[in-house]
């Protein structure tokens, strides 16, 4: 299980830099995602903590159960509060792609640990 998360983490960083790159150079991707300067910065930030956890499994748990709890109560307020309390300009499909980032965090940090920590030992 511990290569899932390393996985995941180094998946989840690659999609988020190539966003924050598409980011310094598009406001829009195909009209869906909204990247301002803020999202792009983020993107891009949390892509590179993603590749760098990647080479850990501790870093990488860690990572993914960051980004899981982020991105899920980002999800909830883009849903509540209209463009983020003026931050940053927030769509549906920024909703779905953080509540998907978020669930997949929340499940390979939190999830795995624990299905990790009660198998037996061979």
């Amino acid at each position: 299980m511990a290569i899932a998360v390393r996985r995941f983490a180094a998946l989840s960083g690659i999609v988020l830099v190539l966003l924050g790159i598409v980011g310094l150079f598009s406001n829009h991707l195909l009209g869906w995602f909204h990247l301002h300067v803020m999202h792009t910065t983020i993107y891009l930030l949390l892509g590179v903590l993603g590749l760098l956890a990647s080479s850990q499994e501790g870093y990488a748990y860690r990572y993914s159960q960051v980004i899981g709890i982020g991105f899920i109560v980002l999800a909830v307020l883009g849903i509540f509060v209209k463009d983020l309390f003026g931050l940053m300009a927030l769509g549906l499909s920024d909703h779905v792609l953080h509540f998907i980032l978020g669930a997949a965090g929340l499940y390979f940090g939190y999830v795995l640990v624990e299905s990790d920590s009660h198998q037996p030992a061979m």
